[in-house]
């Protein structure tokens, strides 16, 4: 569980890809020829976290950085279909009604104890573990409707094709498309991450006046570490 406050980012594609990076590099070293290894995502069809040009960008970055030689993404059927983290998400649900709740940090310890049994691991995200993800690094294919397909698939074997699928049938052939500009003789070049991708938030991010005014406005009920907490917030000019 990857979890920040709003003070420290936004919610959208580039959170959401800053958060499956950190937790690549968090949990695998990049390979070692000839060595394999696949990675499979499921998401629902959420564009402005899950299904855009900036995740397939990030596709290609991470078999290019030599953490997967394959990725593929599949994308759940609307209204007849759900995730597993649907359960564990009524698991917390079910913890935080039973909980007092007053900074981020008590959230956190929320979730942890919210499962007994192999407890969800939480990954607190810091400003500076949000990178700006361009969605322009790879070359966007003419015709390619990224949100009609229901699986992506990248390779390190054949890094200048992004293959798709309209349907999740292992029968349908892959479709595939020319993504990166081809180089004769030479493979495409390792991005380099710190270079390319530079941090989305170099400050805290300001809540909203009126918000802001609310929360010091219950300060007073508030036991002494929250209070420094929500102080320490910054407010819209």
């Amino acid at each position: 569980m990857c979890v920040w406050h709003e003070g420290i980012a936004h919610r959208g594609s580039v959170e959401v890809a800053s958060c499956l990076m950190k937790w690549v590099q968090f949990s695998f070293a990049p390979l070692v020829k000839p060595k394999e290894r696949k990675l499979v995502i499921f998401s629902d069809r959420c564009c402005g976290q899950n299904n855009n040009w900036r995740m397939l960008n990030l596709m290609a970055l991470l078999t290019s950085m030599g953490y997967f030689t394959e990725i593929e993404h599949k994308f759940m059927v609307s209204g007849h279909s759900f995730l597993p983290c649907d359960r564990s998400f009524a698991i917390i649900e079910k913890r935080r009604k039973v909980s007092t709740l007053h900074t981020p940090e008590d959230f956190t310890e929320m979730i942890i104890q919210s499962k007994q049994e192999h407890p969800f691991r939480v990954m607190q995200m810091k400003s500076e573990d949000f990178r700006l993800f361009p969605d322009s690094v790879l070359k966007k294919p003419a015709g390619l409707q990224i949100t009609s397909k229901m699986w992506f698939k990248v390779t390190a074997a054949d890094p200048w094709n992004l293959h798709t699928k309209v349907t999740h049938s292992l029968y349908e052939g892959w479709k595939s498309w020319l993504i990166t500009k081809p180089q004769r003789g030479q493979p495409p070049p390792a991005l380099s991450f710190a270079k390319v991708y530079a941090r989305a938030y170099e400050s805290p991010l300001p809540v909203k006046k009126e918000k802001h005014q609310d929360l010091m406005s219950m300060l007073t009920y508030l036991p002494p570490a929250a209070q420094a907490f929500y102080q320490a917030l910054e407010c819209e000019a």
